[in-house]
């Protein structure tokens, strides 16, 4: 992980505040949506998790995921909120190991996690697996994560271009998920927020059916409230064909007025 060492000393920049709401859908093709979401607000924490394993419960690992971070109680301290959220993902992975041994040796339970804390002007992100983080700024959308996944690896590789990615036989095939191993490392990363900044967390579900380059436009259509514009996300992806579940958070970072 990349690591952010936090100066207590210097006076605390401005905050923001932030307007989110997040949706999940089973979509047209599954029987069963294996997506979790959590909007805790209260707390600056916000996760999309996308299970895997079919029968083998990946509905249970993406929700012991954000039922683990609802009980998150964040500290006066950034460093020790930090690590406590880190803290609660690897117990996350804990309990989904153990489910896993329970079902036995060919079970496969797993689920990608995209976990969004912010404190004052900064966002920080823990992440594994293609569920994906976004900053929309100034017209332009950027990706803030990098999938671990197979396809990704051949597109950093340049055996593929990132345009073929999600038509390839292994599209599927993560490298990193919270429970498919004793050991899980995260990435992790931290960026300074500027006011107006929209936030899209999602499952791939977004991006599966949907190409990428047509969701700038959705986002400025309906930048100013985000129940608007994950709904408007989410009509797009199953529009472009449903074929997975699919989760989105959409924030918005605007400018906290002050106390009369």
């Amino acid at each position: 992980m990349s690591s952010y060492i936090a100066n207590n000393d210097q006076p605390s920049p401005k905050n923001f505040q932030i307007y989110s709401h997040g949706v999940t859908d089973t979509g047209h093709v599954r029987t069963k949506n294996e997506d979790s979401i959590l909007v805790h607000d209260d707390e600056n924490v916000w996760i999309v998790a996308d299970g895997m394993g079919g029968h083998h419960a990946g509905d249970f690992a993406s929700q012991t995921i954000t039922n683990n971070l609802s009980l998150f109680k964040q500290h006066a301290s950034l460093d020790d909120s930090i690590l406590l959220l880190e803290e609660n993902i690897l117990n996350s992975n804990s309990i989904i190991r153990k489910k896993s041994f329970k079902l036995g040796r060919n079970a496969t339970i797993g689920s990608t996690v995209v976990c969004v804390y912010v404190w004052s002007n900064f966002l920080f992100t823990f992440w594994a697996g293609d569920s994906r983080l976004y900053r929309f700024r100034d017209s332009t959308l950027e990706r803030l994560t990098e999938d671990h996944s197979y396809v990704e690896e051949l597109v950093r590789m340049g055996k593929i271009e990132a345009k073929d990615a999600e038509e390839h036989p292994a599209a599927n095939v993560v490298l990193k998920a919270v429970g498919i191993d004793d050991h899980l490392c995260m990435d992790f990363d931290y960026f300074e927020m500027r006011e107006d900044d929209i936030y899209i967390i999602c499952s791939d579900g977004l991006y599966k059916d949907l190409d990428e380059e047509k969701l700038a436009p959705i986002i400025e259509s309906h930048s100013d409230d985000m129940t608007e514009l994950s709904e408007a996300l989410l009509a797009s992806a199953l529009d472009a064909g449903g074929t997975d579940n699919t989760s989105i958070i959409a924030m918005k970072i605007c400018q906290k007025e002050a106390d009369v």
